[in-house]
């Protein structure tokens, strides 16, 4: 019996001591969530600009994807995949200020809209440099998109897996069956903490924008969705984005197609992230387990 509580303590040990570096997600970890969304790696695959957009006016463009929850519990560990316009990126590991949102579903449909968009906002958070992990996940040629063009407007070879945790305290509560929709944006590449004429400039001269990658996974559901939010220019980014700084319901969600010259041309587009158990999951089981044996 001791031999066996010892292996039981080694194993929780180990948990604890490793959970930290569960930040990354690799295809065949955990996921509640339909199915993961990987990046689509090959030439077909795009970056779509989520964050900074001066075109007409200053704005943010955040973009949306829906997905199934398939475990009741919170959604404490978000994982996305992106790129940088031009390869051209602040330096890592710290890239900027996200923007994550979540919210319930409105269906195709409804309103007389025939493409299914976010819904009430249930929950958001404002992640800054130092408050989520960032990695070089793979390097593959893509293009960069701009919904609100349309258009192509550059390319990118480094792709970027940034990882996210969610006190559970504050963690939305999933429910299993339900379809969600997740929300992101980088409001602050350079970190400088204000949106003012330096992110004009760099915007302007193709850096540091940055895309959410294209999922080449099986299609689910409904389209991809894109908004953008006019705020006030030269505001600090608090300011702009305190807590419910994400899109507040009821505004117009856009549905993201493939662009005319694509080999996907006017398909839907999904985008790459997964949902995934908890990282203290392994040694929480770990302890319940001792406590068994001591019973005994």
């Amino acid at each position: 019996m001791f031999k066996r509580i010892l292996a039981i303590v080694t194993v929780m040990s180990v948990a604890f001591a490793t959970a930290p570096t569960m930040a990354d997600w690799d295809p065949g970890d955990g996921h509640k969530m339909h199915y993961p969304q990987l990046p689509d790696l090959t030439p077909e695959g795009m970056d779509v600009l989520a964050g900074l957009a001066f075109e007409p006016v200053p704005q943010v463009k955040f973009l949306a994807d829906d997905f199934r929850c398939t475990s009741t519990g919170p959604i404490t560990d978000v994982h996305i995949w992106g790129s940088w316009l031009n390869d051209q990126f602040p330096p890592p590991p710290d890239q900027g200020t996200f923007v994550l949102g979540i919210y319930d579903d409105i269906p195709a449909g409804t309103g007389g809209l025939m493409h299914s968009r976010p819904g009430n906002l249930l929950w958001d958070l404002k992640f800054k440099p130092g408050e989520y992990i960032a990695r070089e996940y793979a390097n593959a040629p893509e293009q960069f998109y701009d919904p609100n063009l349309n258009q192509i407007i550059g390319t990118d070879t480094v792709v970027w897996q940034y990882n996210f945790f969610i006190d559970e305290a504050t963690a939305l509560i999933q429910e299993e069956g339900k379809i969600y929709w997740l929300a992101v944006a980088n409001v602050d590449p350079n970190n400088d903490g204000m949106i003012n004429t330096v992110d004009l400039a760099e915007a302007q001269g193709g850096i540091n924008r940055f895309g959410w990658k294209t999922s080449g996974s099986e299609h689910f559901n409904d389209d991809a969705v894109y908004i953008d939010n006019d705020f006030p220019f030269g505001q600090l980014v608090d300011d702009i984005f305190p807590p419910q700084g994400a899109p507040a319901p009821g505004l117009p969600w856009q549905e993201m197609r493939y662009p005319l010259g694509h080999p996907f041309e006017t398909q839907s587009i999904d985008l790459a992230f997964v949902i995934t158990p908890e990282p203290a999951t392994l040694a929480l089981m770990a302890l319940g387990t001792l406590a068994m044996l001591r019973r005994r």
